[in-house]
């Protein structure tokens, strides 16, 4: 079975000096590989490497990188991983320039398809809603399935599909996903939160 380790819980919240503050959930997989699943916002830098350090690793030592998107607060420190195989899913714009990825020849998949093994016990889902190609993460843990879901579902407040989302690219698209999503996770770690228990 793989572990899973939230290393920064995201957060997407109106500061009280009236400025946003945004950054993606870091969650850590250790599977045969070692496995970072979103990279954050700038400020999650140093509180990404120092989780790193306390679960006995280095940026160095990741092996691949899972984007569930490719949105600024989700990819910022992508650049880190300069030994990882990063995998995304890309329909619509190209926006791997803006976030200093890693040389092209690092750039593993981007044609990612449901049940894409990456890792032992780690596989992809396709999650479209928030985005055209948004992707979650399915890890078969010692305590069940754990769905890293980006923002598929963004917070513990989305996995009730009676709130609706505030920014999606297709709604019908994303109730889908949520729906599919909750129908096979025991826990989920969303795109901005820490992770909680499927009702």
């Amino acid at each position: 079975m793989a572990e899973v380790k939230v290393l920064v819980e995201g957060i997407h919240k109106m500061l009280d000096d009236g400025k946003m503050r945004i950054g993606s959930t870091v969650t850590l997989i250790k599977s045969n590989k070692n496995i970072i699943v979103d990279t954050g916002s700038f400020l999650d830098k140093d509180q990404l490497i120092e989780g790193l350090n306390k679960e006995g690793f280095s940026v160095e030592d990741i092996d691949a990188v899972i984007l569930t998107h490719l949105h600024l607060d989700h990819t910022v420190n992508t650049y880190l991983f300069k030994n990882a195989k990063i995998y995304y899913r890309l329909r619509g714009g190209n926006f791997i320039g803006l976030v200093g990825f890693p040389q092209e020849g690092k750039i593993q998949r981007n044609d990612l398809e449901n049940d894409t093994e990456i890792a032992e016990n780690v596989s992809i889902l396709l999650t479209p809603g928030h985005t055209e190609d948004l992707i979650s993460v399915v890890v078969k843990t010692s305590v069940g399935n754990v769905i890293i879901t980006g923002d598929a579902i963004d917070s513990e407040k989305m996995a009730d599909l009676n709130n609706p989302p505030g920014f999606y690219w297709d709604l019908d698209e994303f109730n889908k996903s949520r729906r599919k999503i909750l129908e096979i996770a025991d826990y989920i770690i969303p795109g901005h939160g820490g992770m909680f228990k499927v009702k």
